[in-house]
């Protein structure tokens, strides 16, 4: 699928630029050349991509090369549960806890976690929430006087024998009236194998992904934004990433109805197995840096 999709576009490039309806400069765009560096890794061990079934929220956790990043995680009800998990798995020190906004489903379990763990690095997107969620996350962070960074886009950061790459959001989408917009999002490299993860990031950051990174974004897993919602997963940013696998993290029977119908419509047309925790419970994707299995708790 991913390599007919290519042949066909650079098909009709190349007949565009025959006939003199098109420059090399427009065929780069189309065939979506990036401006931006994607991070680039060769895989020395295993990484484990593990998707917490946290109902109606998001919670990933990372570990490759001895360190452990968790991404988002859930709502207020859920931080004893988080905290729970890590705990089991051994881990005693968090590299990174990247915060993708501050809604209450993807930091309300923040402060549980920062209060049971070293955490080296907070990243999360420069703006604030007016809730007592957000307040007790901040906190936290202040008492235990734990380094915030505020990325911009194309940073690069290291993670074991991973490195992730932040995508989204543009400056300009960032805003206390906008916080899916305003999530902080990333492409996870180890070895071949890649995740594209981006928070609840609508079609509006997702237009500007694919503006800026063109077909870098290809990747082999999604985790679908905003939950499978409607307003994320758009043609052109799915035409993209153009994954194998896509990832839904959502509650079972949700009152938001996700994931929606038309999401699902379009990853099954594209091919896309898809692995959603509200069927499944948490979901573990393992990399050895050229293929990709998969553990699901049902």
């Amino acid at each position: 699928m991913k390599n007919v999709k290519k042949i066909v576009a650079f098909v009709i490039a190349a007949a565009l630029v025959a006939t003199g309806y098109a420059s090399l400069d427009d065929v780069a765009g189309m065939l979506g050349e990036p401006e931006a560096k994607i991070a680039d890794t060769t895989a020395e061990g295993e990484m484990k991509v593990t998707f917490l079934d946290v109902g109606q929220g998001d919670c990933t956790l990372i570990q490759a090369g001895g360190q452990n990043m968790v991404m988002d995680v859930g709502n207020n009800d859920q931080g004893e549960r988080v905290v729970s998990y890590l705990k089991e798995q051994g881990i005693g020190k968090l590299d990174y806890l990247l915060l993708s906004h501050p809604d209450a489903d993807h930091i309300g379990g923040g402060d549980n976690v920062l209060e049971n763990f070293e955490v080296q690095t907070v990243i999360m997107p420069e703006v604030a929430n007016d809730t007592m969620t957000y307040q007790e996350v901040m906190e936290e962070i202040s008492r235990y006087d734990v380094d915030v960074k505020y990325p911009e886009v194309g940073d690069i950061f290291t993670l074991g024998d991973a490195e992730f790459t932040v995508l989204c959001p543009e400056p300009e989408l960032v805003s206390q009236d906008d916080m899916n917009n305003s999530s902080v999002g990333i492409k996870l490299v180890h070895g071949e194998n890649s995740f594209v993860m981006c928070g609840d990031a609508e079609a509006k950051s997702e237009q500007e992904m694919v503006k800026r990174f063109g077909s870098s974004l290809e990747c082999d897993v999604l985790k679908c934004g905003h939950h499978g919602s409607n307003t994320a997963t758009s043609d052109e940013f799915l035409a993209a990433v153009n994954p194998t696998w896509a990832v839904i993290s959502c509650g079972k029977e949700n009152r938001y109805g996700h994931p929606h119908s038309e999401v699902l419509d379009k990853l099954e047309n594209d091919d896309v197995q898809i692995y959603r925790t509200d069927l499944r419970g948490t979901i573990t994707a393992v990399s050895d840096g050229s293929q990709i299995s998969w553990k699901c708790e049902k």
